[in-house]
């Protein structure tokens, strides 16, 4: 007998349109749940299945249901000068009110040549790369930062008092894919040691400290305990350096006074700060100029000479690009633990499930 398969997938747009019609059900506003259905889809096609609908949806549903997050998401304008603004979010869904962020940082990067929009009282906005994207497509360099509920010691520290305060960058290019760094300033991010403990399989011993402060390979203490900065101290001054433009200048939770993570529905709302900057590539020279020049940079990156066994040399985002290639044809592997609690949670709300379209390792 064939062992039964640890994954199936799924077509994207078969998952868009379920992820669009679950948030419906719970009071998400039409656009607002498409926006948000696009960016977890986006981020699975990327291979970023921890900002998924494979690990966020489940928890996004329970949030709104709860009132941790609202489901609509009225952004209002708290401050605002020509190259600046400070956004209120009203505790809404993460995603629609960074990208309404990041929209306005492009518009007015478009008039003044750089621009930087910062929100508050926001929630889980998903994978910050998917805003830097919206810088690229307008030929503009993004970047974008957030805090959260702290799960981070500061060096030296044993208590948890930052986030995994994740930073990205776009950087758009010609015949390259763009480059695209999306990174926590941790090791991994939370999101990833809860899909292996969802799995049941042990975590590398560098990513986490159990709650004494030794490192662990058990994916459950290390939820309980705290990660590892990347970098060692340098990786706390990042985080430190990120809560700070962003929780603290936007007028945010920051540090430990963010609210509870997003399995954690007994404690208060999020309210983290998050930062959008978009500038202009035509600020400094003409697109077409730029965009050559960084795909010849990135050529004599990836063609320059390689350590014993390694066969290829990456830019950042480009195994993004290329997972997202591969996963618009084959489609999207899920887990069949995730699986299962999506189909309950279809089950609850009267939403159809979608069919699998392939199934295996790999699918």
């Amino acid at each position: 007998m064939a062992d039964a398969p640890s994954e199936r997938c799924y077509g994207s747009e078969e998952l868009r349109r379920f992820t669009e019609a679950v948030l419906g059900a719970v009071g998400v506003p039409r656009d607002d749940a498409a926006r948000t259905a696009d960016h977890l889809i986006e981020a699975n096609l990327r291979g970023v299945d921890t900002h998924g609908i494979t690990r966020v949806l489940v928890p996004y549903v329970r949030r709104i249901q709860k009132g941790l997050i609202q489901p609509r998401t009225e952004v209002t304008v708290v401050r605002e000068r020509s190259s600046s603004a400070l956004l209120e979010a009203n505790g809404g869904l993460g995603q629609v009110a960074s990208a309404r962020a990041m929209e306005m940082a492009i518009e007015k990067a478009a008039q003044t040549g750089c621009a930087w929009v910062s929100v508050r009282n926001n929630n889980h906005f998903g994978a910050a790369g998917y805003y830097a994207q919206m810088a690229i497509d307008r030929d503009m360099v993004g970047m974008v930062a957030t805090n959260g509920p702290a799960s981070v010691a500061p060096w030296g520290g044993s208590r948890a008092m930052l986030s995994t305060n994740p930073i990205a960058f776009g950087i758009p290019a010609g015949e390259e894919p763009p480059v695209i760094l999306d990174m926590a300033t941790t090791v991994v991010s939370r999101g990833r040691i809860t899909l292996f403990a969802k799995k049941n399989v042990e975590i590398p011993v560098t990513w986490a400290l159990d709650e004494e402060g030794r490192p662990t390979n058990n994916p459950n203490a290390a939820l309980r305990g705290t990660l590892q900065p990347v970098g060692g101290y340098k990786g706390y001054g990042l985080a430190l350096v990120i809560d700070l433009v962003s929780g603290v200048l936007s007028g945010a939770g920051y540090g430990a006074h963010c609210g509870g993570h997003l399995l954690e529905y007994d404690r208060p709302a999020q309210n983290v700060g998050s930062t959008f900057v978009a500038v202009t590539v035509d600020s400094f020279m003409d697109v077409p100029e730029f965009k050559a020049r960084v795909d010849a940079a990135l050529r004599e990156i990836k063609d320059s000479p390689r350590a014993p066994e390694v066969e290829r040399i990456y830019a950042p985002g480009e195994i993004e690009f290329e997972t997202r290639l591969t996963r618009l044809e084959g489609g999207i592997p899920i887990p069949v633990e995730v699986e299962r609690d999506l189909r309950a949670l279809a089950a609850e709300l009267n939403v159809p499930f979608p069919a699998s379209n392939h199934t295996g390792p790999g699918c």
